[in-house]
């Protein structure tokens, strides 16, 4: 027989066995990033509802032949005002989500623009061209066996062929102090 203690400690078993259920088949949270999302409220700071309302109802009483049919309407204004919301807290408000909002397509309309700028595009993308209009295509780089920093180097000293790189009027070369060449105070720094 099974006794009232029995039974809840069968409760509480099962109890815990769903929620271990329930949590092995639920996945970890990713963070992502929420300064471009798209608001769907903006700031209020009153509003005023109008509606109008009818019921109907039919009851068939047992006295007689005559039926009751009660119909009744309502027309309501209200007002509400939220506290500690201003007008111009709300302008403010909703104008920086606009900005932000406007910001949030340019950014997508330069991302497709890279793509898309200097192809011939179809009829249908005539939104697309019309937006892109006086953008270029990000230059595409050539594959080489240098690196992109060796081609920039390269390319400086091509234009500026006296600049002083890789140490050619003979200045001292730094030395790193280690226990040989640092056995009094510290030298004093100069700036040369």
């Amino acid at each position: 027989m099974v006794t009232s203690m029995n039974y809840l400690a069968i409760k509480i078993s099962c109890l815990a066995l769903l929620v271990l259920l329930i949590v092995s088949f639920t996945s970890k949270a990713e963070a992502r990033n929420e300064y471009l999302n798209s608001y769907s409220n903006s700031c209020r700071y009153g509003d005023v509802d109008v509606r109008i309302e009818t019921d109907r109802g039919d009851t068939d009483y047992i006295y007689g032949d005559s039926d009751y049919e009660q119909e009744n309407n309502r027309l309501s204004l209200t007002f509400r005002k939220y506290l500690g919301v201003s007008k111009k807290m709300c302008d403010e408000q909703n104008k920086i989500l606009l900005e932000n909002e406007n910001l949030r397509q340019e950014l997508e309309m330069l991302k497709v623009c890279q793509r898309y700028a200097d192809r011939p595009l179809p009829p249908q993308f005539a939104t697309v061209e019309k937006h892109c209009k006086g953008l270029r295509a990000r230059p595409v780089r050539e594959k080489s066996d240098e690196s992109l920093w060796d081609e920039m180097k390269n390319d400086y000293i091509k234009v500026n062929p006296d600049a002083n790189i890789y140490n050619k009027d003979g200045r001292k070369k730094l030395v790193i102090p280690n226990e040989e060449n640092m056995s009094g105070p510290l030298p004093e720094p100069n700036s040369k």
